[in-house]
């Protein structure tokens, strides 16, 4: 068997390791009786799945523990990010040139980037059909594995007592888009592909999570509303118009390139 391929130590003896944390990919299933989605490969078969992807023997049973410790923390945060109207002590929402961003005063932007930082790094290294075009570049991905090993606890108390804002990290522009609101209309997609050579893209159903390993792939526009600075945890929002559109033009965009 394997090793781990976060701590490269113990062996991968973890099954049905979740690659995209259960609770960000709940609405995928969201009103099908029975409970179900259809997946669409790069090929443009489809099949039916009924959980979201899960994969074995890539991780070893004390390293999915201490990334369960880092979801269950932010599970709870992503709650209050989709209810930031009734959090306004621990989220605030700014309006700059009409365009609305949240500002989430309740996480450490270190913090904020481990947890991102393993959605990506588990993305770039799964097998996964569902993750077949999505890989970063061996050297980045190997810099956020030794981030998040290293940061990585066993324990809630250790996590928060261990993350400082001073905490070396990567230095990596990324971006967070969410709809302003969620309901059934702004369910979006769930897929994962590179969108240039040094652009990745997560559609997470709720969230669009844009990674860029240079300074030059990267638009004025979101460089605005970069996390790639550690002293505040920004969310961009689009009005459901704007957010079915991002939808709609990856979708066509992955169509474009099956039928090539």
């Amino acid at each position: 068997m394997d090793k781990c391929k976060l701590c490269k130590t113990n062996v991968a003896d973890k099954m049905n390791s979740h690659i995209i944390p259960k609770f960000m990919c709940q609405r995928l299933f969201e009103d099908a009786i029975p409970r179900h989605s259809i997946e669409i490969n790069s090929k443009g078969k489809s099949k039916k799945i009924q959980d979201s992807p899960k994969e074995n023997n890539i991780l070893c049973t004390s390293c999915e523990k201490r990334i369960e410790i880092l979801e269950t923390y932010f599970s709870k945060k992503i709650i209050d990010i989709h209810n930031f109207s009734n959090v306004k002590d621990r989220i605030d929402l700014e309006t700059i040139s009409n365009e609305k961003h949240l500002i989430c005063k309740n996480i450490k932007p270190t913090m904020f980037k481990l947890f991102i930082y393993s959605l990506v790094w588990r993305s770039s290294i799964s097998k996964l059909i569902e993750f077949e075009e999505y890989h970063i570049d061996d050297k980045v991905e190997e810099e956020l594995r030794f981030f998040l090993n290293d940061n990585l606890k066993i324990t809630h108390k250790e996590l928060l007592e261990n993350i400082e804002n001073d905490t070396k990290y990567p230095s990596y522009h990324f971006c967070l888009i969410k709809p302003i609101v969620r309901n059934k209309q702004s369910r979006g997609i769930f897929t994962a592909f590179n969108s240039g050579e040094k652009a990745h893209l997560l559609m997470l159903i709720d969230f669009a999570v844009f990674f860029y390993t240079d300074e030059n792939s990267i638009g004025p526009t979101l460089k605005f509303y970069s996390n790639k600075q550690n002293e505040k945890v920004i969310i961009a929002m689009g009005g459901i118009e704007k957010w079915i559109d991002l939808n709609r033009m990856i979708v066509q965009k992955m169509l474009n390139k099956n039928n090539r």
